[in-house]
């Protein structure tokens, strides 16, 4: 008997602070792929801190404030960005309060509609506005004019004796530095130190496994020109479907598995480990026999 009288006061209290919390859009409407827009969170007690969910992948949220209040309740304040349109639902946050006792507390689940920025058979584009005279424009017979004169001021100059000038000594040639290694390269040397260091042997499983992401995330970003490192996986798989990146594929299942381990506690063996490496190894190298290839191609010609 008392075990359940103190399970329903338990429950009581969960319902009766989630009765509390309230949630308001802000900037929500007419919403494209990239605008900005803001959920308030407020509770009839401070609010602490708020959990996104790592299996977010239709929204991205640039992060959240505590806004403070001096004569209120102190309320939390998230900024989203849509990724992709059509009808998304946004799931549930979870919510701590200020009581260090207390349970967690949970938004309402809600759904938007992303408008696409432009249909999918719009390839033309046409002008909005009709053209029209900047203030400092001249007329037009005025540029002929400059013209001609440009052209006489430099006939001038050529026309003019030149008087005898010293010849200044020539300045000491300074030693051109050596080029960097290219990206393939000291992508290469990296995987190699990784290996050398046996963090696998140790049992530091989250931590080879970060460090492999890493190496192909600034390979990405210095041979691909996109911050990669700034990134989570969904976001470089959503950038591959734009640009030609090779073996994309392999590549974001390469991340992926690197994203299990690092979040989901994933132990992976030894051999499932050593064949990625060696995917990754077998990718960097493809990239120096283009290398070659180009070379050959600038010093014969296009029949090299």
């Amino acid at each position: 008997m008392k075990k359940c009288l103190a399970l329903l006061i338990a429950l009581w209290m969960v319902l009766t602070a989630a009765a509390g919390l309230s949630q308001k859009l802000v900037e929500a409407d007419d919403l494209s792929v990239g605008d900005r827009f803001v959920l308030e969170i407020r509770h009839d007690t401070d609010l602490k801190s708020v959990a996104v969910p790592d299996t977010l992948t239709r929204f991205h949220v640039l992060g959240w404030q505590l806004q403070k209040v001096p004569h209120g309740n102190d309320w939390l304040k998230v900024t989203i960005v849509p990724l992709y349109p059509g009808s998304h639902s946004f799931p549930a946050l979870t919510v701590r309060t200020a009581e260090a006792a207390s349970e967690p507390l949970f938004t309402d689940r809600f759904r938007l509609n992303i408008i696409p920025v432009r249909a999918e058979a719009d390839t033309l584009l046409v002008d909005l506005k009709p053209l029209r005279k900047y203030p400092l424009q001249l007329p037009w017979w005025l540029y002929p004019l400059l013209l001609a004169l440009a052209v006489a001021g430099i006939l001038i100059v050529l026309l003019r004796k030149p008087r005898p000038t010293k010849t200044p000594d020539p300045e000491p040639v300074a030693a051109q530095p050596a080029p960097p290694d290219p990206a393939w390269r000291m992508a290469l040397a990296r995987l190699d130190e990784l290996r050398a260091e046996g963090l696998m042997l140790h049992g530091h499983y989250k931590l080879h496994h970060y460090r492999l992401s890493e190496i192909l995330r600034q390979f990405l970003e210095r041979k691909y020109r996109f911050g990669a490192l700034e990134m989570s996986t969904t976001e470089i798989n959503w950038v591959t479907q734009r640009i030609r990146v090779d073996s994309a594929a392999e590549v974001i299942d390469f991340l992926r598995l690197c994203d299990r381990v690092k979040f989901a506690k994933y132990v992976p063996g030894f051999e499932e480990t050593a064949n990625a490496e060696e995917w990754l190894r077998s990718w960097l190298r493809s990239f120096e026999v283009e290398e070659a290839q180009r070379k050959l191609a600038q010093a014969g010609g296009g029949n090299a």
